[in-house]
């Protein structure tokens, strides 16, 4: 399975940030291009313990549906909703310029491995509990989801 903590997997996920410009346009979706930056940025910042989140999940959410989301299920388009600490109309890092907020989502993917919390469990605000293995999956789930958003 893809994940971040793979060189390949990296690697191409970052050749498809560039492929992105300032007027790509989403397929679905509110965010623009430059929102998105910052929101997936804002996701790995999160994975790391650098932003936090407050829990809001439950049994369910935390085993079966974990599992399955980072097993099996593609995410779907448009039904679900962020945490707020990572939404920019809400808590999240507001959009400060293409380039600029494109450069620190690849410098934070780049960096995913070395700042990543030796013997972490860092809390994800619906699946609670993670290990890197499972968050090196879903920051590249959640890149791929959002990257084919903008066609890329």
């Amino acid at each position: 399975m893809k994940s971040i903590l793979n060189a390949s997997d990296k690697s191409g996920i970052i050749e498809r940030i560039y492929n992105l410009k300032i007027d790509t346009q989403n397929l679905w979706g509110k965010m623009n291009v430059n929102e998105m930056l910052c929101h997936v940025t804002d996701q790995i910042k999160m994975a790391t313990g650098h932003i936090d989140t407050k829990y809001r999940g439950n049994f369910v959410l935390n085993t079966i549906v974990k599992w399955l989301s980072l097993s099996l299920l593609p995410v779907p388009k448009g039904k679900v909703q962020t945490a707020k600490e990572l939404n920019q109309e809400k808590d999240g890092t507001r959009p400060v310029g293409f380039d600029l907020d494109r450069d620190q989502l690849v410098k934070v993917i780049g960096d995913f491995d070395s700042t990543y919390p030796a013997n972490s469990k860092i809390v994800h605000p619906v699946f609670g509990s993670m290990n890197m293995k499972q968050w090196g999956r879903l920051v590249y789930i959640h890149l791929d989801h959002h990257l084919r958003q903008f066609g890329v």
